[in-house]
């Protein structure tokens, strides 16, 4: 057959790889929140820059560490790290090399770290499962709604983190902090968090302007980044839906 059916070994090697791109992620971002933090034209970007350099420092973090979910949060940066790249190139109608880079670079992330020999090395690991007395779909569930809100994650905190007249960014962001800690520790109130704060993120979409120091191409790319990022946290919550209304129907 031309194509492999054998798992893909060079376990250490890809995983090696997606630190290498996540830990410059979070030298980029940390710089650039370091120059921006007293510009006097860009100041306001800093704590966006800052955000996401914590994002992709607790990806990188995660990985290094082998947690169970730190796989399945990784490749949702991937994914989000695509999805930023493919939109920049609708909405300036140019394929830049810096965004061929930042596209190639998330699509690796992603790529080298699928596979039955690398979830081995997080999510596959009996113990955490036991721990949570997870059966398999269950799992399923989990790394679903890991992935998605991680796949929106930097999209949301891009959009919400823009300089704007409203103030509702931070919150957001916190919000989607604590609904992701809900969820890995398994309590309903996470993917209830990651919802409310995706259907908020909709209606940030709808009832704010543009940031005001963007241009026409940048304001149309950071609302369609945030357009994704909400819909990424409202599907992160779908896995859970009949669950969480079975009980409801149940306790009424």
């Amino acid at each position: 057959m031309l194509i492999p059916t054998a798992p893909v070994g060079f376990v250490g090697e890809r995983k090696a790889l997606a630190l290498l791109c996540l830990a410059f992620y979070v030298a980029f971002y940390g710089l650039l929140a370091l120059l921006t933090v007293n510009h006097p034209d860009l100041s306001p970007w800093w704590m966006c820059f800052a955000a996401l350099a914590l994002c992709y420092g607790l990806s990188f973090f995660s990985v290094a560490a082998e947690w169970f979910w730190a796989r399945w949060f990784a490749i949702g940066l991937g994914y989000s790290g695509l999805t930023m790249a493919g939109w920049a190139v609708v909405t300036t109608r140019s394929l830049e090399p810096v965004l061929l880079f930042y596209g190639l670079t998330h699509g690796l992330i992603a790529l080298v770290l699928q596979g039955e020999k690398m979830a081995a090395v997080f999510d596959a690991k009996p113990g955490w499962r036991e721990r949570l007395n997870l059966d398999e779909q269950a799992v399923i569930k989990v790394r679903h709604t890991v992935t998605r809100a991680a796949s929106g994650l930097p999209t949301i905190i891009m959009f919400a983190l823009a300089p704007r007249e409203t103030a509702l960014g931070l919150p957001l962001i916190l919000v989607i902090a604590a609904g992701l800690f809900g969820l890995l520790t398994l309590r309903t109130y996470g993917v209830l968090l990651l919802f409310g704060a995706g259907v908020t993120a909709l209606g940030l979409l709808a009832h704010t302007h543009a940031p005001t120091i963007c241009g026409g191409n940048e304001a149309l790319f950071l609302h369609a980044v945030g357009l994704t990022g909400a819909l990424c946290l409202i599907a992160a919550a779908a896995p859970f839906a009949r669950p969480i209304s079975r009980f409801l129907t149940g306790r009424l």
